[in-house]
This record gives C-alpha cells, sequence and structure tokens, in this order.
C-alpha cells in the first residue's frame, strides 16, 4: 500500500508546526499581559479620580499595588477564559477527527485555513484517511476473493466425493470424478502454498543469506522448468539473454521468473511466441517477458499487482491471482520495480529492472 510525506517532509513539518506554535503561545500571552496591565491601571486611574480610591502618600502605595495587581490578574482571567479557546479551535478539530477515525470513519476530512502549517496538516489528515480507506477496501476485497478461491474448490470436492458413494456410477465416470477431486485438491494444495509464500515474504523487512550468480542462467533454468506447458502450447521461444552475475536472493528471483513466464505461457495463443530478454543499463539489469496474446485494457494493468486479482473475472482461466503479487514484493525486498505494458489485443511485456 503508499506513503503519506517522506520522513523529511515529516520532520520540516514538525518543527515548523512546534515554532509556531511557539511563537503563536508566546505572542498570545504578552498581548493577555499587556491589555491586562493597560485595564488594570485604567481601572486604577478612573477609581482613583472618582475618588473610589484614596491613593494617599508615597509611604503607604504598596495596598494600591497589590489592589492594582488583583484587579489586572482579574480582568487577565476573564480575557484568557474568553479567546482562549480560538487558537485551539482547529485542534479540537482534529482531536475530534482522529476519534472518528479511530471508530472506522475513513471518509472524514478536515479544512484548517490558518496557520500554513494546519493547512498541510489537514492535507496529510485528509491523505491519510483516503489512504485508509483504499486500504480498508482491499482488506475487503482480499476476504472475499480468498473466499471465494478456497471455497469453490472445497465445494467441487465435496460434490463429487458424495457422488462417488453412488453404486451406478459407470468406470468411467468413477475415473472423471476422482480425476476432479484430485485436480482441485491440487489447486488448494498450491493456493495454501503461495498464501504461505506470500505471508512469509510480506513479513521480510530486508533480505539475507544473498549469494552472486549468474542471473541469465537462472532464467534459462526456468524456462527449462516450464517446458512441459510451453511446449504443449507449441510456443515458439524467442531468447535475447545478456551474459552476467548478480548479487541477490536466489531463490526468491527463481520465483518471480517462473511467476511471470508461467503468466506468459498461459495467456500466449498455441503456436504462439514468447520473448524474454536480459540486458544492462545504467547501472540496472533489465528483464523483459513479452506475450502475444489478448492483452489487457487500463483498468486491469493497474490492478494486476493486486492480490487475488485476476484479469479473467469469470475465474475460467487457471490461477490465484497471487503469483503477481508475490513477485511485486519479492523484487521490491529487492529494491527493484516491475512494470507491465499491455493493450488489448496485442500481448503484455513484464518489464522487471534490478540493481546491479
Amino acid at each position: 500500500m503508499m506513503k503519506y510525506f517522506t520522513h523529511t517532509n515529516a520532520g520540516k513539518l514538525k518543527l515548523n508546526f512546534r515554532a509556531k506554535m511557539n511563537l503563536l503561545t508566546t505572542g498570545l500571552i504578552f498581548v493577555l499581559l499587556l491589555l491586562s496591565t493597560f485595564l488594570g491601571n485604567g481601572i486604577m486611574i478612573l477609581l482613583i479620580h472618582h475618588g473610589f480610591i484614596n491613593a494617599g502618600p508615597p509611604s503607604s502605595q504598596i495596598p494600591l499595588l497589590i489592589q492594582t495587581g488583583i484587579i489586572s490578574i482579574i480582568i487577565g482571567t476573564l480575557i484568557t477564559l474568553s479567546i482562549s479557546h480560538l487558537p485551539l479551535k482547529p485542534l479540537h478539530t482534529l482531536v475530534e477527527a482522529i476519534h472518528q477515525v479511530s471508530t472506522g470513519n475513513y471518509d472524514v476530512k478536515i479544512h484548517l485555513e490558518h496557520p500554513a502549517e494546519f493547512r498541510e496538516v489537514s492535507d496529510c489528515f485528509n491523505h491519510m484517511t483516503e489512504e485508509l480507506s483504499c486500504t480498508e477496501m482491499l482488506r475487503s476485497d482480499f476476504i472475499n476473493n480468498f473466499s471465494h478461491e478456497f471455497k469453490t474448490p472445497i465445494v467441487s470436492v465435496l460434490g463429487f466425493a458424495k457422488l462417488l458413494k453412488s453404486n451406478q456410477l459407470t468406470k468411467d465416470q468413477r475415473e472423471e470424478y476422482l480425476d476432479i477431486i484430485i485436480e482441485e485438491s491440487r489447486r488448494l494444495s498450491e493456493l495454501s502454498t503461495t498464501i504461505l509464500d506470500l505471508s512469509r515474504i510480506e513479513s521480510l523487512s530486508s533480505l539475507s543469506g544473498q549469494t552472486t550468480f549468474s542471473l541469465s542462467e537462472q532464467i534459462r533454468e526456468a524456462i527449462l522448468l516450464l517446458e512441459y506447458k510451453w511446449s504443449q502450447k507449441h510456443l515458439k521461444l524467442d531468447l535475447n539473454l545478456e551474459e552476467l552475475d548478480i548479487l541477490a536472493d536466489e531463490a526468491l528471483l527463481k520465483q518471480v521468473w517462473i511467476n511471470l513466464l508461467d503468466n506468459g505461457i498461459k495467456f500466449s495463443p498455441e503456436f504462439g511466441k514468447l520473448s524474454v530478454s536480459l540486458h544492462t543499463k545504467d547501472g540496472t539489469c533489465i528483464v523483459k517477458v513479452q506475450d502475444h496474446g489478448p492483452g489487457m485494457d487500463q483498468a486491469t494493468s493497474d490492478l494486476i499487482f493486486t492480490k487475488f486479482y485476476q484479469g479473467d473475472t469469470s475465474h475460467q482461466s487457471e490461477g490465484n491471482g497471487l503469483g503477481l503479487a508475490l513477485v511485486k514484493k519479492i523484487i521490491e525486498l529487492h529494491r527493484g520495480t516491475v512494470t507491465v505494458e499491455s493493450n488489448t489485443g496485442k500481448g503484455s511485456t513484464f518489464i522487471v529492472v534490478l540493481p546491479l
């Protein structure tokens, strides 16, 4: 999921905000003291002028000063109680909005205008709630898709297992039902394994155990592992691999190439072509896997790396929508990027960029 703002910007915002608040508080206190002193002295002058208070000789001025101080304190307290809520009003608004977010309301927005730092706080808060709302939507979609992907094969296995109890089935029917149960069980097993792999990889914040190995050789090995699939579709392979070594997690990167190649094979037409290239540029290595299948529209391309998302909304094609999410996480752990270029009817090209 996305960054609200960088640590540097957050630090600058915090310092600027603190400085402005300190200056505002100091200025407010100074104005209140000045105002209460002037008003207190003015009231004392009026009281003396009208004879309500006797100023007396200089030697007896202490009671007069005490009276002046008391009047100034009373006036300052009244002024403070009257206007102190004004500078704190934006903070009250922010606190109230935070309380609403804590209850699960991610649609709340705030619009603070002054000072400028409050506007920046307002923008960051609103951006945060938008991201939280998107995250909640993705979480809900994840649960729905997860339930669908698991429920479908389980229901299928249960249904055909019940049918096998019938004594009226022919041998061919039994064989067909058993094959379906085996296939659905395999699908469940692969789904469970992929979810465990994805969960394990997502828990990683950095890579350990990296080694230097031949990246071109690893890609060729991945192609050989999938020989059965691409040979069954009679695909022509177009390989253009520059020989180079890379420092990375060998096991994790192997999963990347297998997933991308398997995806390309799945969407390639029979007797089609699958192109794989590897070259270096500006201190990076670039791997491209291009198929000549149906391609994707822009909306599908934008969501293709989301967990459980499948371009085939009918779920008729093999897959569970986790492979590309796994690819994206592994590449990010290697400080690289993975993108897709696709047009409907013209195939798709997955581009992986890794630092050397």
